[in-house]
């Protein structure tokens, strides 16, 4: 009753585990001691700059940090006793007027030069920001460029659509579809209007973590999820993973600048897990996005629909307060449930039809590639996107039609996205380097790894018949391969060629992918090659070498199969609600309290399914969280997870991880 009391002061609490929660409280007055808690209760604040004033030595914050590095100044300080969203929504405001009067004008002289001259106007700016790109700028500098050309494109999309449609007055559908940002003066507010629909902006600060690629898919998407908000209802985008379903739900919370919580399901959730963290939503107005709903017991499930009633009629009725599980709690207008589900898995329940009901759905299957490899490539300062991203596209659709049929194969977006992204390091690596160039030794990094030695040169031929005379150079990996002989000879192994192949392929599908899966038969060398790895980062760490950034490596070996899910990720006791601690759960916690920068291997050594798995999608994925059932989640920026297994019988496990592939025949 305690905790409640102090959840229901500050409803961001519901979102963190008993705990943490006591951990905080505890330590009230030292503010340095809280500190590692904010990014559980904030989206991108990693920590507060801090510092004593005055007689009575208070601390004062003075501004604070993204985990990106990114630093806000308080426009006035705060005492602590007793934002990049401005670039993005201030450009989408005043790109939201220039079009309203555009559509004025086009109206009362009857032609579209009004249209035409905007759209000169964002291709000029567009222009000047490929030109920034491509220029010396900071991390924190090139991610907010990104980010705003990755708005100013789909601004400059959709007023050539506006042109091609002949739209000549704001009433016009195609114009209101549009998510379009005013400054209302009545309420002297920022709204974001869609369609009837009308939000006022949330002003969380997100920090740059980036925008999605925004397609006529994800334009849909955003109407449909609007609506349902609006109608006081969830939303539920539904397809095979990969497509960007929690993503897009994610995108949609940062241009209405609110709070969205990604939690993913598991069949260990209880009622009473679920009540905390909806009565979080309510009271705080930040949005849920529930990631596998449909794994949940269906037991589980007819208890949720009743919360979860229980807030859409509170909304419904614009009610301020409202009785949720017993308890009167407040009600925040812009709280929103969403979930998303991947139909035809193992380990999955039907939804009851009641709880249906409440959800909106909206059908994400196949998502435009050719056009986000484009918008991509031009956030990453490649020219000539247009004819690079067809040829990318079409290599990965002629690998997935002649290539064998490998269950590690995963020639998908993620895939797409990855390799793009990867060029797009590479580049500013090799900034002299022909963009075709890049685009190859990147693809064959990425790919190469994975593939079997029947599929390597027709995956070879068909890259050289995409990009006919272009032969990058091949990269020097002379000191590299000396420390992978002088390591395998510490362990009086042979240096066969197909060994310290793999092992670099290893390193380089490790730094382009944020988990890596190590397929292969028994005896194959899967654990050799990481092993060597492992041994030889060391190596080139104190060696000094600048080439390769080499840190030295901690690995934590785990047996998933040996252990239960309740061992792994950790379980309650029903009958005294008391929290036990899994093997998973406890290494993650402790490697995130290590600020070291070591690198650290989080190494399933076993086989993979989906009853242990399937709780990692969000540590894989690019929300990087393990989420437990109690409530708790745990961030991971930095450690790697490395799975080694015999076979992939679910594809889709592997979306979110590169692949390197060991064969006994080599």
């Amino acid at each position: 009753m305690y905790l409640e009391t102090k959840r229901q002061i500050f409803p961001r609490f519901y979102f963190i585990s008993n705990d943490d929660l006591l951990e905080i409280l505890g330590q009230s007055r030292n503010p340095e001691a809280v500190q590692p808690h904010l990014k559980k209760c904030f989206d991108n604040i990693k920590s507060l700059k801090t510092h004593k004033i005055g007689v009575g030595n208070k601390t004062e914050a003075q501004g604070m940090s993204s985990t990106d590095g990114e630093y806000v100044e308080f426009g006035h300080p705060v005492l602590l006793e007793g934002p990049v969203e401005m670039l993005i929504t201030s450009s989408q405001m005043q790109w939201t007027a220039d079009v309203t009067k555009a559509l004025a004008q086009t109206k009362e002289r009857g032609d579209k030069k009004a249209l035409k001259s905007l759209k000169k106007k964002q291709i000029s700016m567009l222009n000047k920001f490929s030109e920034a790109i491509r220029g010396n700028l900071t991390k924190i500098q090139r991610l907010k460029i990104v980010a705003l050309v990755t708005i100013e494109v789909h601004a400059r999309d959709v007023i050539e659509k506006l042109i091609k449609s002949g739209v000549s007055d704001v009433t016009a559908f195609e114009w209101l579809m549009q998510l379009r940002v005013y400054w209302d003066k009545d309420i002297d507010d920022c709204v974001v209007r869609q369609t009837n629909t009308q939000f006022q902006y949330g002003y969380e600060y997100l920090g740059n973590s980036g925008r999605l690629v925004i397609t006529p898919l994800t334009d849909r998407c955003y109407m449909t999820l609007t609506t349902a908000l609006h109608l006081h209802r969830g939303g539920s985008p539904k397809g095979p993973a990969g497509t960007g379903k929690t993503e897009t739900v994610k995108d949609l919370g940062k241009a209405l600048g609110d709070y969205v919580i990604v939690v993913n399901c598991s069949e260990g959730l209880d009622y009473k897990s679920m009540g905390r963290m909806f009565s979080g939503l309510a009271q705080t107005g930040a949005w849920g996005c529930f990631d596998e709903f449909n794994r949940i017991n269906i037991e589980v499930l007819s208890v949720v629909a009743q919360q979860i009633l229980s807030i859409l009629s509170a909304l419904a009725a614009g009610s301020q307060r409202f009785v949720f599980e017993g308890r009167e709690i407040n009600l925040i207008w812009s709280c929103g449930i969403f979930i998303t589900m991947n139909p035809g898995y193992a380990g999955r329940t039907e939804l009851p039809d009641n709880l249906k009901s409440m959800f909106r759905p909206i059908s994400m299957v196949v998502p435009d590639s050719g056009y986000i490899a484009e918008i991509t490539l031009f956030g990453e300062g490649f020219s000539n996107t247009r004819v690079l991203a067809k040829k990318v596209q079409t290599l990965y659709s002629l690998a997935v039609q002649q290539l064998s049929k490998q269950d590690h194969y995963d020639f998908g977006l993620r895939a797409l996205v990855s390799v793009l992204r990867y060029a797009g390091r590479k580049k500013r690596a090799n900034p002299n380097m022909p963009d075709e160039e890049v685009l190859i030794i990147s693809m064959r990094d990425m790919n190469l790894a994975k593939l079997t030695s029947v599929d390597l040169p027709l995956f070879n031929s068909i890259v050289s018949d995409l990009f006919p005379g272009v032969d990058p150079p091949a990269i020097d990996y002379g000191k590299f391969k000396q420390a992978i002989d002088a390591e395998l000879k510490a362990a009086g192994l042979q240096n066969i060629f197909f060994t310290t192949q793999k092992i670099i392929q290893l390193f380089e599908t490790k730094n382009s992918r944020h988990s890596t899966m190590i397929v292969g038969k028994t005896g194959s060398g899967k654990t050799v090659t990481w092993r060597i790895l492992q041994a030889t980062m060391g190596r080139m760490k104190k060696q000094g070498d600048a080439q390769f950034s080499c840190e030295n490596v901690k690995d934590y070996p785990i047996n998933p199969k040996a252990l239960s899910l309740g061992e792994l990720y950790g379980e309650f006791d029903l009958n005294t609600n008391e929290w036990t601690d899994g093997v998973l759960s406890s290494v993650m916690r402790l490697t995130c309290a290590d600020e070291k920068v070591d690198q650290k291997w989080i190494l399933f050594d076993g086989p993979v399914d989906t009853l242990w798995i399937e709780s990692m999608n969000s540590v894989m994925d690019d929300n990087k969280i393990l989420t437990l059932i109690n409530g708790e989640r745990i961030g991971m920026p930095d450690q790697v997870p490395l799975f080694e297994v015999e076979d992939l019988p679910w594809r889709h496990l592997l979306l979110s991880a590169g692949v390197a592939w060991c064969t006994r025949l080599q």
